[in-house]
């Protein structure tokens, strides 16, 4: 392994670390965008894995109210999509009830 890839993964391990139920390539990719155009947030799609016994249609409802964002029940899960920024996903992330969150990220439409 070359000395940058070892940098690499020492870099990924640390921002994995700083919100840790949060999928560090998904952080990357928001990130990436955010910098590489700065005119407008990433649209984000969030996979929210929830802990067993929460009620998701509560989550939903809260999802909603609060960021206005369409979302989609699973099992244990909610599938969210909006413009977001890396501090609103750390946001969403502080929910002491989820589990994970993954998803994808894709430039905007102007």
């Amino acid at each position: 392994m070359s000395e940058v890839e070892i940098h690499y993964n020492d870099f990924l391990s640390s921002l994995g670390q700083l919100i840790t139920n949060v999928d560090v390539n998904l952080m990357m990719k928001v990130m990436y965008l955010e910098r590489k155009l700065p005119d407008v947030d990433p649209k984000v799609e969030l996979h929210i894995d929830y802990k067993s016994g929460v009620d998701l249609m509560k989550k939903q409802e809260q999802m909603r109210g609060k960021y206005g964002f369409p979302t989609q029940t699973g099992d244990h899960a909610l599938t969210v999509v909006g413009r977001m920024n890396i501090d609103l996903i750390e946001e969403i992330s502080k929910d002491q009830d989820i589990e994970h969150v993954s998803g994808n990220a894709t430039p905007a439409s102007y």
